[in-house]
């Protein structure tokens, strides 16, 4: 039953983001001056594919959180394999938090600051360094490809986490950090490559800069867990 629930849940889901899709190019048809250029096709491609995996994850979601609360009311487990599963299900939302370290697969990078001793002005001599904003940049990109843990010069990145300018460093979690900067990022390594190093993305605007930039491939990246507190002052559950 539960399994006929979720296809007909996908099933709708897919209509919806069909005719979504239909009537994109529907509208694109009947204006003829409407173009998209290959950067904007990849950016609707890759929110597809987004928006069906999340369709996907919330099924799978469904699909367990339906059969552990039927197991709880039908008394099929144990006291000791509830408290397990709790255990458990507690172990995955630290990971997920970042509160856990960890590791696989995945991509690093390096950044590093232009040199400097040709600059004949202020304007051009900001561009060869690192701001805040590229490595917010950076990060973002990391998050479209899938990355599913970064960290900085071994400072776990999470939601709360903050990049900010303060003089020739970066502050991340509170924690001063200065160039050269190592972000680490778990995830398929050749997805992640690939979608970093394209031309469409922000590490080539870097090299543009001549920032120095270093992308590797890794089958092993390590990466610590956040030790900054997580406070919730204001957020009360409805």
């Amino acid at each position: 039953m539960k399994n006929n629930e979720a296809n007909t849940f996908v099933f709708i889901a897919s209509i919806i983001i069909g005719i979504l899709i239909s009537m994109n190019i529907s509208f694109s048809r009947s204006n003829e001056s409407v173009f998209l250029s290959a950067k904007q096709y990849q950016d609707a491609y890759n929110y597809k594919n987004k928006l069906y995996n999340n369709i996907v994850g919330l099924v799978e979601q469904y699909d367990k959180y339906s059969s552990k609360l039927e197991k709880y009311k039908n008394n099929e487990q144990s006291e000791e394999q509830v408290a397990s599963a709790i255990e458990e299900e507690l172990s995955e939302n630290e990971i997920i938090l970042g509160k856990t370290a960890v590791e696989g697969q995945g991509i690093k990078i390096n950044l590093n600051d232009a040199g400097t001793e040709d600059v004949e002005n202020v304007f051009d001599y900001q561009l060869r360094l690192i701001h805040n904003t590229d490595i917010i940049q950076v990060f973002n990109d990391l998050r479209n490809a899938g990355a599913e843990a970064i960290s900085i010069n071994g400072q776990r990145v999470v939601d709360s986490s903050e990049v900010y300018c303060s003089g020739p460093f970066l502050r991340v979690n509170g924690v001063k950090i200065a160039a050269e900067f190592s972000i680490y990022a778990i995830g398929n390594k050749e997805v992640l490559y690939n979608y970093m190093m394209s031309n469409e993305n922000y590490l080539k605007t870097l090299m543009i800069r001549k920032i120095r930039v270093d992308v590797d491939q890794s089958d092993k990246i390590q990466i610590p867990a956040y030790t900054g507190e997580q406070k919730e002052g204001f957020m009360k559950v409805k």
